[in-house]
């Protein structure tokens, strides 16, 4: 069984970015080790003759997805009208990554 344990926490936090308390620390650590468990879980299933599946729904043919065309469904200036702020003809946004 794999161990996820407060240094691969901390480890994740960082890389995420994610601050918390220590309560939330303990709830996300408890919440993180159950889905390692159930992981545990599901490589205990002998797949040994199952077919592999490249989509759940590959042998519907009422699924057939519709063909990809390009097309403009509305004009750049109606739809720029509705945005807080633009620039160059595209929506403005504010930075969502600061740099280190």
């Amino acid at each position: 069984m794999s161990i996820f344990e407060k240094k691969e926490l901390q480890a994740l936090e960082k890389l995420c970015r994610i601050k918390r308390t220590p309560e939330e620390e303990e709830s996300l650590l408890a919440g993180l080790k159950q889905i390692i468990v159930h992981i545990d879980l599901l490589n205990e299933v002998d797949t040994e003759n199952t077919p592999t599946c490249n989509h759940a729904l590959e042998e519907a043919p009422h699924t057939a997805l519709r063909e990809d065309i390009a097309e403009n469904t509305y004009a750049t200036e109606d739809f720029l009208a509705g945005a807080p702020d633009q620039i160059g003809g595209m929506i403005k946004v504010p930075p969502v990554l600061k740099s280190i």
